[in-house]
């Protein structure tokens, strides 16, 4: 594949469902080009016009940026020669995959990506994370049930699934709101998992555990694992009852 270039930059666009731009890495690799227009080396990679056309819904005057969507911006606000490869055996499916291995892609950029391409779990999951204002790591503890490697995995995928009763979950989601009253961590991870744990105890009642907190939420401090958070809700939870309910049910990790 030859190397071209062009400031012709009108013959090409972004596609709806890549990552968002991040306009301060934009800003950052303007100064860069000023310095040195190193794209000739880290070219852009796009699709031709029909492959566009077929794959994006282009209308065939147009090639898809697949890769490189920054340097692409880059180079236009600067009006600078932007030096990229036409390679129709990549689309923009494949850039995941392939970012998953540089580490270069957020969470949010993969929810983003695969709920833009109509994969349902991930446009429920991020349904779920803007309506209650969480971050992917609690939303996937929540929906998931745990934030592990593996889920992380499939979600990076492509092959996420929700395991989580949707009415149990919004149940959840209503109590943590109504926590942040009292609690002013109430969506740190570790805080989530805690609650989470009592929150689907048969025994829990998270009416009982507002009455304790609307004058004992002093008492609940931010800590850093799991373990300690549920040792403080089932102290406060069973402060001056006769009947006394086990909440802290996970062992303490070793960190």
């Amino acid at each position: 594949m030859s190397i071209l270039n062009t400031t012709n930059f009108n013959d090409f666009s972004l596609i709806d469902s890549n990552r968002p731009p991040n306009w301060n890495r934009v800003e950052i690799l303007r100064k860069e080009i000023k310095r040195k227009n190193l794209t000739k080396v880290y070219n852009v990679v796009v699709n031709s016009k029909a492959a566009s056309k077929r794959r994006y819904g282009f209308d065939g005057t147009k090639m898809a940026i697949v890769d490189g969507q920054h340097r692409f911006l880059s180079c236009m606000k600067e009006g600078v020669k932007m030096y990229y490869q036409v390679a129709d055996f990549i689309n923009l499916n494949d850039i995941p995959r392939a970012a998953a291995m540089q580490h270069s892609w957020k969470m949010t950029d993969y929810i983003h990506h695969y709920a833009t391409n109509g994969k349902q779990p991930y446009m429920l999951l991020r349904s779920y994370m803007e309506r209650n204002k969480f971050s992917p790591c609690t939303a996937l503890t929540i929906l998931c049930g745990d934030r592990s490697t593996h889920v992380t995995n499939r979600l990076k995928n492509g092959e996420l699934k929700i395991s989580r009763n949707w009415t149990v979950a919004n149940r959840f989601a209503e109590a943590i709101n109504e926590i942040g009253k009292y609690i002013p961590f109430n969506k740190q991870a570790r805080f989530v998992e805690a609650y989470l744990i009592c929150f689907t105890n048969k025994k829990f009642s998270h009416t009982k555990m507002i009455g304790k907190l609307e004058y004992l939420s002093s008492r609940v401090k931010k800590m850093s694992d799991t373990y300690s958070h549920l040792e403080q809700l089932e102290n406060l939870y069973n402060f001056n009852s006769n009947y006394k309910v086990k909440l802290n049910t996970i062992e303490r990790t070793q960190i």
